[in-house]
């Protein structure tokens, strides 16, 4: 078995996805080059007997020549190709192909997020790779709106009474252009700096004019108005079988008019009118954290966060681990690769 590496705009890349009875939107390549775009690497889709890996290849730190590759922010770890929904009884094979391509291209390490919806953890169980559960995250069904109340079934008392003011105090507004890009990334950084996110949780506009291209139609742009002005804003990302509830900000105004409730159950029609079978809401920033809380007081059901890490070539790892120890910064050794952290 030949393991190929494809770019960004080699076509065969959209072709295996759409082929795959597992396709996501994490998996395709207009996805991937919005990363590419924001500096984070080289986009690529290794793919092997069974499955395909989108990766971005990095240089490594301290001048090294070499990679390391790393799957983009998302969930877009491991897709099953053909009409299989799985890798089958033997993923060992497949993550043997994984490693041999790396030794061979230079890359040293690589870090796979895998997909809740998909087994997560279970797609490599079984396998040499080491697994880290992060954490749960949560999926609602759009489908089970009700009619009556305009409600997902199963939202938390105090969900439905925040809902209820959101629906009175604001407006929703769907639009896809630079103009609701611009001001949904307006409310988005605002939020991002008042909560202290790091630097790689603020995106340049190329990154949104890259998933705007890159997407298309799979891209919803929510932003929740209120006297005209937009308090609060999400990113939907939509394929298949599933939408995600992608990145989100709101204004202390927004806040306070609930503008984050209204902005997921709007996901939730949104999602439900491309015919999606879930809406994926994602977890919290530290495991079953606030963030998860509010997010799981939707009603939805509790899938498994984990991400797969594999040494390529265990002596430049050990090496760069080494080389990063002399630094002032002290290592955290739930980071991976650690000579990154």
């Amino acid at each position: 078995m030949t393991v190929e590496a494809l770019g960004a705009d080699d076509r065969r890349w959209e072709e295996l996805v759409d082929a795959s009875a597992a396709a996501d939107v994490y998996f395709r390549p207009g996805y991937c080059r919005a990363y590419e775009a924001a500096g984070h690497g080289r986009a690529v889709a290794v793919v092997t007997e069974r499955a395909l890996y989108p990766l971005l290849l990095r240089q490594l730190p301290f001048g090294e020549d070499g990679y390391d590759a790393a799957t983009p922010y998302g969930y877009g770890g491991v897709l099953p190709i053909g009409p299989a929904k799985s890798l089958g009884s033997d993923p060992v094979s497949e993550v043997r192909q994984l490693r041999d391509w790396c030794v061979t291209n230079g890359v040293v390490s690589c870090l796979l997020r895998l997909h809740p919806l998909l087994g997560g953890p279970e797609q490599l169980s079984g396998t040499d790779v080491g697994i880290r559960e992060h954490g749960p995250t949560t999926a609602v069904d759009p489908r089970h709106i009700d009619a009556a109340t305009g409600r997902l079934d199963g939202m938390s008392k105090g969900r439905k009474a925040d809902l209820t003011i959101a629906r009175r105090e604001l407006e929703l507004s769907w639009e896809a252009g630079d103009d609701a890009l611009v001001r949904f990334r307006a409310v988005y950084d605002g939020t991002m700096e008042r909560l202290g996110a790091g630097e790689f949780y603020l995106f340049p506009q190329e990154y949104y004019r890259g998933l705007r291209d890159g997407l298309g139609e799979r891209l919803g742009v929510a932003l929740a108005l209120h006297a005209g002005e937009p308090v609060g804003g999400a990113l939907f990302l939509a394929d298949r079988r599933f939408a995600h509830y992608h990145l989100s900000g709101t204004t202390d105004a927004g806040r306070e008019l609930k503008a984050g409730t209204l902005l997921v159950h709007a996901g939730a029609e949104w999602a439900r009118s491309q015919g999606c079978e879930r809406l994926h809401l994602g977890g919290g920033t530290s495991g079953a954290d606030s963030l998860f809380a509010f997010k799981k007081s939707f009603g939805g059901d509790t899938f498994t966060y984990a991400f797969a890490t594999l040494v390529a070539d265990q002596e430049r790892y050990d090496a760069l681990v080494a080389r990063r120890s002399e630094e002032s910064e002290p290592l955290r050794q739930d980071f991976f690769p650690a000579y990154r952290a």
